[in-house]
């Protein structure tokens, strides 16, 4: 049975769970969900079809929301969704049920995978050993998952508390102008690391310094993978320790422009 899973990655997390998914799963293949990927419109031939990311404001990832907007998919197939976070999925499933409705088909699996959180403003100070915790838990989390995936398993969306502040967070949240508050500091030499994984090709390289474009997701991989630990954003990052998953190679998650 062919399976494709589409996934949205800042940090490492949900490449990671993707990865272990397609080791789990027969004839599996992964795509990333990025800017040079936007293109890919028809999904027709999956028997399973699947999406791994990170839940951003309460809700799916901008990108992700686009993606899956202009995906054409086999009305056959089985649909499945996992999203990693720092407290619950919140929006995501719901928002991604409801795409998915407009092209004829439901959101039959929804999983959730408890993830290092990686916005100071809403996790931090976090607990070191739960961060470990977490990180140690996820294989075994997602190979149970791909068990209910080779099941077909039918998951009901759970209810969603305090919906009216969740919604209002996530709409708050516009790409526009959210990179204005990234700084450099000293520590800065140009590496270019920045740029070259940037999911929404936001980053430029000018005078051997990262200039923002404006298109910002807001996945803070720039900030996390910094090998200097030069980005900051606002002042919620001074003196804060970076996070990405420590299973995860940096070049993974250059993009190809």
């Amino acid at each position: 049975m062919s399976t494709t899973i589409y996934y949205f990655t800042g940090t490492g997390n949900s490449l990671k769970i993707a990865k272990d998914l397609k080791n789990e799963l027969e004839n599996a293949n992964i795509i990333q969900i990025c800017k040079h990927n936007m293109n890919i419109n028809s999904d027709m031939q999956s028997e399973r079809i699947g999406f791994v990311f990170p839940v951003y404001l309460r809700g799916l990832p901008h990108m992700v929301k686009k993606f899956v907007e202009n995906l054409t998919v086999n009305t056959n197939a089985y649909f499945f969704a996992v999203a990693s976070y720092g407290s619950y999925a919140a929006l995501s499933f719901e928002q991604l049920h409801v795409l998915l409705q407009d092209k004829g088909v439901v959101l039959s699996g929804a999983f959730g995978i408890p993830m290092p959180g990686t916005m100071w403003s809403m996790y931090y100070p976090h607990p070191k050993e739960d961060y470990i915790n977490r990180i140690e838990a996820q294989k075994e989390k997602t190979i149970n998952i791909a068990k209910e995936i080779n099941n077909k398993t039918i998951v009901k969306l759970q209810n969603i508390p305090m919906r009216a502040s969740e919604e209002k967070m996530y709409k708050a949240f516009q790409p526009d102008g959210e990179d204005k508050d990234f700084w450099i500091d000293e520590k800065c030499d140009g590496c270019g690391i920045c740029s070259k994984i940037c999911a929404a090709n936001n980053i430029k390289i000018i005078d051997k310094k990262p200039v923002w474009q404006h298109k910002c997701e807001q996945c803070l991989a720039c900030l996390h993978w910094c090998p200097k630990e030069s980005i900051q954003y606002k002042k919620d990052s001074l003196n804060k320790e970076r996070y990405h998953n420590p299973y995860i190679k940096v070049q993974e998650l250059f993009q190809k422009i």
